[in-house]
């Protein structure tokens, strides 16, 4: 007869509803405050959480939380249902007057839209937004368990189940074409890089990796993006903030204007190229790098890394501040039929 296991039982798990154990908001809002909470929060987020000494107007509607190695504040908004989109304008009111550094949304779902207004934020704003999904666990008849999953790591979406129409579902669903080689090369690099941007907590905001040899980064307003170049024709890489649109010769003189004082907080040579009417740049560059060898890439990553937070705290302010109309380009001069050069008129006093 087979000994009987020592092991424990294991018991049933069930997902439930955060109703089923929350009935209010504020009962909500109060558990995250507390200290198993934070540790759960800060697992999931990659900070260390601490509740903040003052608490919020209404603790009802979000939480003030603070990054214990920065002192840094953090909003917390959370909800019980899936929000609708005026309560995401609500949130970013909140984070406007609480002046935070952070902001942690969290909610048993989020909508599509919603997932994508949080990816451009970060993409455009100094400010950090995360999104969690919350799920409640009971295990057997009593024991229940929350887990936050940030909605990077496969968020749930609730939208309205389409109208079931057999010519659709008889379709066939195209497969996506496989990468390249060297498509997947490109991916394998940018993945790398964005891990160490999120890890070192840079400014620089990575979106998703991408397969092509460039990769691009918001930088304070439209018309302006940081570039990371992978050149595998010169061997090189680059960091370049490109100049586009109408105004991107007028930008490109007034930034030019403070060559000097630019190179000596960037603190590395820097190629300007105002060539182009609607394209210019400005960028430096890393030669005899040898992208085939992948032990090298931590080295080259951490180039890029450095480069662009040193791109980034020269220029996002100059950037934000610059006005088009303020240049004023030098006269042309006009050629007549004869080739004599006709100078602009001077005032007569």
């Amino acid at each position: 007869m087979p000994k009987r296991s020592t092991k424990p039982k294991l018991g049933r798990l069930e997902k439930l509803n955060p109703t089923d154990y929350w009935q209010a908001q504020v009962d909500f809002q109060q558990w995250l405050t507390e200290a198993e909470t934070l540790e759960l929060l800060g697992e999931a987020t990659g900070l260390t959480l601490t509740d903040a000494e003052a608490e919020a107007p209404n603790a009802t509607d979000y939480t003030l939380l603070i990054e214990a190695k920065t002192t840094l504040p953090i909003l917390v908004v959370a909800h019980l249902t899936m929000p609708e989109a005026a309560e995401l304008g609500q949130l970013l009111t909140w984070a406007a007057t609480e002046t935070v550094a952070t902001v942690i949304w969290i909610a048993p779902s989020f909508s599509a839209e919603a997932v994508l207004t949080l990816d451009w934020l970060n993409l455009i704003s100094e400010v950090t937004f995360l999104g969690l999904t919350i799920d409640l666990w009971r295990i057997g008849k009593t024991a229940m368990a929350a887990n936050f999953t940030p909605i990077d790591d496969g968020f749930t979406v609730d939208d309205p189940e389409p109208e079931e129409d057999l010519a659709d579902a008889e379709t066939p669903v195209a497969e996506p074409e496989p990468l390249t080689e060297l498509q997947q090369e490109n991916l394998d690099f940018w993945r790398g890089l964005c891990d160490r941007l999120d890890r070192q907590g840079s400014s620089v905001k990575p979106g998703s990796p991408a397969t092509e040899s460039t990769m691009g980064f918001a930088m304070a307003r439209a018309g302006f993006r940081l570039n990371a170049i992978l050149d595998r024709d010169h061997q090189s890489l680059y960091t370049e903030l490109l100049l586009s649109d109408i105004d991107a010769q007028p930008h490109f003189h007034l930034l030019s204007q403070e060559r000097e004082a630019i190179a000596d907080e960037v603190g590395l040579p820097l190629i300007w190229d105002g060539a182009g009417d609607q394209a210019c740049m400005v960028a430096c560059t890393l030669g005899d790098v040898d992208l085939a060898n992948r032990a090298r890439w931590p080295d080259y990553q951490a180039w890029f890394c450095d480069c662009l937070e040193r791109f980034y705290e020269a220029f996002f302010d100059r950037v934000k501040q610059l006005d088009a109309t303020a240049y004023q380009s030098p006269p042309r001069h006009r050629a007549t039929a004869h080739g004599a050069l006709v100078l602009p008129a001077q005032h007569r006093g």
